[in-house]
């Protein structure tokens, strides 16, 4: 029945000069995420995309699915509509609608006299001799000599059925739904960067979050085997799968921490542990953005949440950094972190009991103070530490989890 799906952007639309390049490159993600279906083409129009068949046939439901789980994944797209298109006249948009409605009001109708709905039109062909409400008046009026008016009853906030018109210069749409894409900016179109992927909750949201704002993530994640087990790894690579559904997948790199935490352990004052262990985690992030060509350095730290993410310990650890440090999570409480984890589908796997990096050799009163002076001093005490990173760098496992 549909040919045509109607995908709508938002922010791209504010580009100016760069608004070709964003539209190329949602262009780009949206068919890397509709891959499976060979026989589908993407048309660039002003302000929107269409997907077609090229065949000029109608989608069957299967393949509606398979679209619908894809551009839902896909940074960048506002949202999207499967559409019936005919001439932009007046006459042939309403003969569609006759058409096509009772589909979506003969259901409500089986089960009670009237249904609640409302018409949205737009038009951007400004020639068209109707305005956007006229045309939501005319195909109103004809819905209710179809229906009777005592079936009816307009809802403009809340309605049950929402009868959607785009009217453009050598087109018109009807639709009936709107599915929402992931919104922000198409992966791709700002610098690639570098998150630290822990087991955790909240790394993957930040992640998912940063990718929204256009940026290609590629993941570098610590594990102390033997002090903890490979299961904690293979967990990871679990989300790092599960986000790289959103993106062309990204490269996890993981490192065994172990030595270093061991000579932390053995040197350095126990309550600095874990602002050490993080400096040094931030010294093997760069690295590899400076080996790897990545931006920036992503976390998952929200200010306030444990010992090592006070304001203080967040500036002494960002210290240690040569790139930008993004934390997108740094404003958001726990649960709002959960409920977009459980959006993301990364939240029963992150909740997996495994021990991580920081939990080893862990210290019964971190400091949620630590200067960056009295962290200096006790890594003056650690001596010449360019071997041991330069041991994790080299043994660095590297995966692409798909």
């Amino acid at each position: 029945m549909y040919k045509t799906i109607i995908c709508r952007y938002h922010e791209i639309a504010t580009k100016g000069d760069n608004r070709s390049m964003f539209e190329e490159k949602l262009v780009d993600n949206m068919k890397y995420q509709c891959a499976s279906l060979e026989n589908i083409f993407f048309k660039r129009v002003r302000g929107r995309i269409y997907i077609r068949k090229k065949d000029a046939s109608a989608f069957t439901e299967e393949e509606l699915q398979t679209i619908r789980e894809g551009l839902h994944r896909c940074s960048g797209l506002e949202s999207f509509s499967p559409a019936l298109e005919c001439r932009p006249d007046m006459e042939e948009i309403c003969s569609l609608v006759e058409q096509s409605i009772h589909e979506h009001f003969d259901p409500v109708l089986a089960v009670r006299p009237r249904v609640e709905f409302r018409v949205r039109a737009r038009r951007s062909d400004k020639t068209f001799p109707l305005c956007s409400r006229e045309i939501e008046i005319a195909v109103a009026t004809r819905i209710e000599k179809l229906f009777g008016e005592e079936h009816l009853k307009v809802n403009l906030t809340h309605a049950e059925v929402t009868v959607g018109i785009e009217v453009r210069d050598v087109n018109a749409l009807v639709y009936y739904t709107s599915y929402p894409g992931a919104g922000g900016l198409p992966v791709g179109s700002n610098s690639p960067v570098l998150a630290l992927l822990s087991g955790g909750i909240d790394s993957p949201v930040a992640c998912k979050l940063i990718m929204n704002r256009g940026c290609h993530v590629d993941y570098l994640t610590f594990h102390s085997y033997p002090y903890t087990p490979m299961e904690s790894l293979e967990k990871v690579r679990r989300l790092a799968a599960i986000l790289n559904r959103h993106q062309k997948p990204g490269t996890l790199y993981a490192c065994n921490f172990s030595e270093i935490q061991k000579k932390i352990r053995d040197v350095c004052n126990p309550k600095f542990r874990t602002v050490l262990y993080r400096r040094y985690m931030m010294r093997l992030a760069n690295m590899i953005c400076r080996r790897k060509r990545l931006y920036a350095i992503v976390t998952g730290e929200s200010v306030g949440q444990v010992a090592s993410q006070t304001v203080i310990n967040l500036g002494t650890i960002g210290n240690a950094a040569e790139y930008v440090v993004l934390r997108p999570l740094c404003g958001l409480d726990k649960m709002e972190t959960i409920r977009r984890a459980e959006e993301l589908g990364t939240f029963q796997t992150s909740i997996e009991d495994f021990p991580d990096s920081c939990t080893v050799f862990a210290p019964p009163s971190p400091s949620v103070a630590a200067r960056l002076y009295r962290i200096e001093a006790e890594e003056a005490l650690l001596g010449d530490m360019t071997e041991l990173l330069e041991r994790a760098y080299e043994t660095l496992e590297i995966s692409v989890d798909r």
